[in-house]
């Protein structure tokens, strides 16, 4: 079972977490001359707020690697480097100073850059604040939990632990649940996944009244060996383990960052003086999406540090805007909700495309909605509303709200029968899973009366 019988990569599983470009990799694609995927890792990252690799992102501006010299601009990012606490910047700026042929224009250039990426505004859009008094607005809680059965042979020579994510569907199950770490690997995988499959959630509603689905959660399950002996072989172990990992995030791995962010928070490392909110926060400037989206849960919620609506929006704007089909999702579901400042139909449908093509359910199944139920002409498009809806289906054949985006589309195209056949299947399911029927009886009527009159409804 122990540590030292695996390879560290494989040991500390580090492929589980998602992640667009980190520090550790920028480094190596500078070491190995791949200059312009350097560049571009380390000039995201400085956006990010990652002082290090701002100081590298200014040194490649000064030396033409990656990108046209630019004096100004290494002029520039050392600065900002330098505010955002990096020593080694210090030097570099007092050196580069003296070459810049206009130091007005240098510092006009600072200003311009600092507005949008510079310590002051990455403190007030993104930085967290740690919050001590435990405040927690739990946006889904729990129903009903079951225990691992883990059976009185192992659980008297082993101790371990398994962390799971999993989704929470509109009806409250566990889905898509799955280890994302455990120590020692595969000891009580098994029994974690079988006991959360079974836990059961209530889920809140989203913007339409409709249960909402909620994604990304985690638990972690614990064993503890009731033998003294095997409890101390395994401490250790792990000791070593947590050791080795720190090794690697403080070396610039946002995996190893996020999952060591991931144990502090599960108390799985004895007499630590880091903060898991630190990592998850140093994760996130790196470039890990599960950090990402941890951000945007800490400051909707206040889960550990101080709520604050406006960085939750700008952190998940920023994770949308590198690629993450999930915060994609989730950003679009912000912009549809007509009750917020930030509500945009074109953005959100711009942005739901997107996922779609990346074939994420929960963006496919939203987007078939909003082709078929947008009140802007710009937007609603019937045959899209289909050809998605049918796409999604082939995941979630008898999900309500993909059978009422054909029954309207469909009624729409004059498929008048068909068009009924699906919102009676939408009503029927929707009550069967326990929604809220009063949208898709009125979609119902809605049809009937169009029907009887030769009119259109748009709902």
């Amino acid at each position: 079972m122990g540590i030292r019988a695996l390879g560290l990569c494989a040991a500390l599983g580090l492929a589980s977490f998602t992640a667009f470009a980190d520090y550790s990799s920028a480094t190596k694609d500078l070491k190995n001359e791949d200059y312009t995927a350097a560049f571009n890792e380390f000039k995201q990252l400085a956006q990010q707020g990652h002082a290090k690799a701002m100081y590298e992102l200014a040194r490649m501006y000064e030396l033409g690697l990656g990108t046209e010299e630019d004096i100004y601009s290494a002029f520039s990012w050392y600065m900002i480097a330098l505010d955002f606490g990096n020593d080694d910047a210090k030097d570099r700026y007092r050196k580069i100073r003296r070459l810049v042929p206009s130091r007005k224009e240098g510092k006009d250039h600072y200003k311009a850059l600092a507005r949008d990426f510079g310590f002051d505004v990455h403190q007030r859009v993104l930085a967290p604040v740690k919050d001590k008094s435990g405040h927690d607005a739990r946006y889904i809680t729990v129903k009903s939990k079951v225990e691992p059965e883990y059976g009185s042979s192992l659980a008297e020579v082993q101790s371990a632990w398994a962390t799971v994510g999993f989704d929470v569907n509109q009806q409250g199950q566990v889905v898509n649940h799955r280890v994302i770490a455990s120590f020692p690997k595969d000891v009580i995988d098994d029994a974690a996944l079988e006991a959360i499959s079974q836990w059961q959630y209530k889920v809140p509603n989203d913007y339409s009244g409709e249960p909402q689905a909620v994604y990304d959660l985690t638990h972690t399950f614990k064993l503890e060996a009731s033998k003294k002996s095997h409890r101390r072989e395994y401490e250790s172990q792990l000791a070593e383990y947590a050791q080795k990992l720190k090794a690697l995030a403080e070396d610039g791995n946002n995996y190893a960052q996020a999952r060591y962010a991931m144990m502090l928070e599960s108390d799985l490392i004895e007499q630590s003086k880091d903060h898991y909110l630190d990592w998850y926060y140093r994760a996130a400037r790196n470039g890990n999406y599960d950090a990402q989206l941890w951000m945007v849960r800490c400051f909707e919620y206040g889960t550990a540090c101080k709520a604050d609506k406006d960085k939750a929006f700008s952190w998940l704007e920023l994770a949308s805007n590198s690629g993450n089909e999930r915060a994609q999702y989730q950003l679009a579901t912000k912009l549809l909700d007509y009750e917020t400042i930030h509500y945009d139909l074109d953005r959100a449908a711009d942005i739901l495309r997107k996922a779609t093509h990346n074939q994420y359910l929960p963006a496919m199944i939203a987007y078939a909605k909003l082709l078929a139920f947008a009140d802007k002409e710009s937007i609603r498009n019937y045959e899209e509303a289909v050809k998605y809806a049918e796409l999604a289906r082939s995941d979630a054949p008898d999900n309500p709200v993909l059978l009422s985006v054909l029954g309207v589309a469909y009624s729409e195209l004059g498929r008048m029968q068909q068009g009924e056949k699906y919102l009676r299947q939408a009503y029927d399911e929707a009550k069967r899973r326990n929604w809220p029927t009063q949208n898709y009886l009125e979609l119902m009527e809605g049809r009937a009366s169009m029907m009887a009159n030769g009119t259109s409804l748009i709902y």
